[in-house]
Parts: C-alpha cells; sequence; structure tokens
C-alpha cells in the first residue's frame, strides 16, 4: 500500500512540477537518446516500469502513467526532461540522489521525455480506489 501512496503522490505532483520546471534549457538535440535508454534500463528499470524500455521495476512511479496525461494535455518533452533531470538530482528514498549525473543524467531524462506515456501500452490506468484506513500524506516543508 505504501508504494502505491508513493506513486499516487508522485503522479499528482507531475502537474505542479511540470509548470515549475516551465520549458527548461535542455533539450532532445543535445542528448544521446540511444544511450539514455540502454543507461535508463541497466540502472533505473530495476525500481521504474516504463513500456518502451520494458522494464517492470515496481518500487518507483511508472513512469508511463507519471507522463502519459501530461503529455494528454500537450506539456513539452522539454519541460518533462527538465523535470526528470530535477528528480534525479533532488531525489527522495528509496532513490538515492545523483543516481547519474552529468550527460548519463541528461540522456536519460531525455530518453524518458521522449517515451513515456506515448505507446498504447502506457495508457494511464485509472488511479486506484482510496483507502479509508490510510493515513494522510504529511508533506516536509
Amino acid at each position: 500500500m505504501r508504494r502505491v501512496r508513493q506513486g499516487l503522490l508522485g503522479v499528482s505532483l507531475i502537474g505542479g512540477l511540470l509548470i515549475a520546471t516551465g520549458c527548461g534549457t535542455s533539450t532532445v538535440s543535445s542528448s544521446d537518446l540511444a544511450a539514455g535508454k540502454q543507461k535508463f534500463t541497466a540502472i533505473c528499470g530495476g525500481c521504474h516500469m516504463l513500456a518502451d524500455a520494458g522494464t517492470k521495476g515496481q518500487v518507483g512511479p511508472n513512469l508511463d502513467d507519471a507522463f502519459g496525461a501530461a503529455r494528454a494535455q500537450g506539456f513539452k518533452s522539454t519541460g518533462m526532461q527538465q523535470l526528470v533531470e530535477t528528480w534525479i538530482s533532488e531525489a527522495q528514498p528509496p532513490m538515492p540522489r545523483d543516481l547519474v549525473k552529468g550527460q548519463d543524467a541528461t540522456d536519460i531524462a531525455a530518453y524518458i521525455a521522449s517515451v513515456a506515456g506515448t505507446t498504447p501500452q502506457s495508457q494511464v490506468r485509472p488511479a486506484p480506489a482510496a483507502d479509508p484506513q490510510a493515513r494522510p500524506v504529511k508533506f516536509r516543508t
């Protein structure tokens, strides 16, 4: 149940984070998508599900679900890439901060931004019903 709440929290925060990151200055053209896919699969796929990469991780958020709704609303890949780069550098446990850095982080973020939520297998699934016994999430300030 904890993983579900963490996933829902991540998905619910994406709208605000996409707005906060704006259009960004990173571009897909300054990255290597093939290298990003390879690095994502090897480093991130054990925790994150992403249809294009064929990964089935269940610890972190399903990235197709996280980005599918934003993509459907017309958010640009550049903003999504910047968001992923921010998530990598400011990760919260269980994901370690700066798991990847520099060009590796840029490549992985660009790859995720280019594919997450784009395939029929990555359609956003309805959120599970709320657990009536769950305690509200408290945010750190």
